[in-house]
């Protein structure tokens, strides 16, 4: 093919294809919110958003009881059977920690009557995924 007999509208439809090809071809993690996006949302329970390696964590803190959710970044229920789990509690010159069980198909829960969430509440949720290095999770309530 001769260059003179290029087209600039062929060339420039060859660039958006490969524009758009580079594009799709990201990996999908690229396309994940930060920590920071996920605090100014609520999640689908009603609980505090946080994400750690290939997981979305959604924490829910009632009197007397926690419960977490995990999902993938496509917001995927992922199986939480076999999952370690511990809360780490911080509140005012409090500070207890406490295993939490898997619980339905995806979630973490634990029921004691020291959970009462107050203002400046710190939390630290460590989770080991079926064997999995431990992720850790941190959350505040403000």
């Amino acid at each position: 093919m001769n260059v003179s007999t290029l087209n600039p509208s062929h060339l420039a439809y060859a660039a958006i294809r490969i524009f758009l090809m580079a594009l799709l071809g990201l990996p999908i993690l690229a396309w994940a919110h930060s920590n920071e996006h996920l605090a100014t949302m609520k999640g689908a329970h009603g609980g505090m958003l946080r994400m750690a390696g290939n997981y979305h964590f959604e924490l829910l803190i009632k009197n007397g009881e926690a419960n977490v959710w995990v999902t993938d970044h496509g917001d995927v229920p992922q199986a939480t059977k076999g999952a370690v789990s511990t809360l780490r509690i911080v509140s005012g010159n409090q500070t207890f920690s406490l295993s939490m069980a898997p619980t339905g198909s995806n979630g973490l829960a634990i029921k004691d009557a020291r959970i009462r969430p107050e203002k400046g509440m710190k939390l630290v949720l460590t989770v080991s995924m079926n064997g999995e290095a431990s992720q850790h999770i941190r959350f505040s309530l403000n």
